[in-house]
């Protein structure tokens, strides 16, 4: 999925996690009859996060937010996806929203 990818695509910005980010693809059974999905995420849809505390995310602006708040800020900051301003940061959030609500 279009969400999925933005997740995928934090992650391969953020190649040095593979130690601290398990990965899982699901197939089509795992979609349609929705079980595993389900403990993960009521919506059954993707992508979902499992935190090491036990959280379930599942939204890609959430589950990136979270994945920026954890392992990105400080670590290499040419990477951040977090902009410096109140204005980038809208914008952004601006082109995220048409997207999910208008475009996908």
């Amino acid at each position: 999925s279009n969400y999925s990818a933005r997740v995928r695509l934090w992650l391969r910005l953020h190649h040095g996690l593979k130690n601290h980010v398990k990965t899982v693809m699901l197939d089509h059974n795992d979609l349609d009859q929705g079980q595993k999905l389900e403990e993960i995420n009521p919506l059954k849809k993707i992508p979902a996060l499992v935190t090491d505390n036990g959280l379930n995310l599942y939204e890609s602006f959430v589950i990136i937010s979270y994945l920026e708040d954890r392992f990105g800020i400080g670590a290499n900051p040419r990477l951040e996806l977090i902009l410096d301003n109140a204005e980038d940061r809208a914008f952004v959030q601006l082109l995220v929203r048409i997207h999910d609500i208008y475009i996908s």
